[in-house]
């Protein structure tokens, strides 16, 4: 979508790539609350299901803040206020959703690989002896 917009090319490639980054935000924070609804600890329980929840809800938090961005990026897109020379506000919502991505990445290998289980059992698991 960005490279169409330098281009001044406003066929149809922003408007789905939009369309499906917002259907793709809104899936993940759908996910995120039916996880938070299936997971049997709360915050108070114990370290880890606080800095879980702080750490996802802040993230989730910022993921509703990019996909509202990117609603109000699409609405201004089809009703013609970004040009080739003028996309600043689209720029930052990208530039804004991408670091939102990476640091989903960071958040996943910390909370579900390292603290979740994954790495951490096996972790714990090679110093018993007992690896597999």
């Amino acid at each position: 979508a960005h490279k169409t917009m330098r281009l001044n090319d406003y066929d149809v490639g922003p408007f789905i790539g939009l369309v499906v980054t917002i259907v793709c935000g809104t899936v993940f924070f759908w996910v995120q609350l039916r996880e938070y609804y299936w997971h049997s600890y709360t915050i108070a329980d114990s370290v880890y299901g606080s800095v879980f929840y702080l750490l996802t809800g802040f993230h989730g938090m910022h993921v509703v803040v990019g996909t509202i961005w990117l609603m109000v990026s699409l609405v201004r897109l089809w009703r013609g206020e970004f040009s080739s020379q003028r996309h600043f506000g689209f720029e930052a919502c990208i530039w804004y959703w991408h670091f939102v991505d990476v640091v989903w990445v960071a958040l996943w290998c910390l909370v579900y690989v390292w603290f979740g289980g994954w790495l951490y059992m096996w972790w714990f698991k090679m110093w018993d002896g007992d690896v597999y």
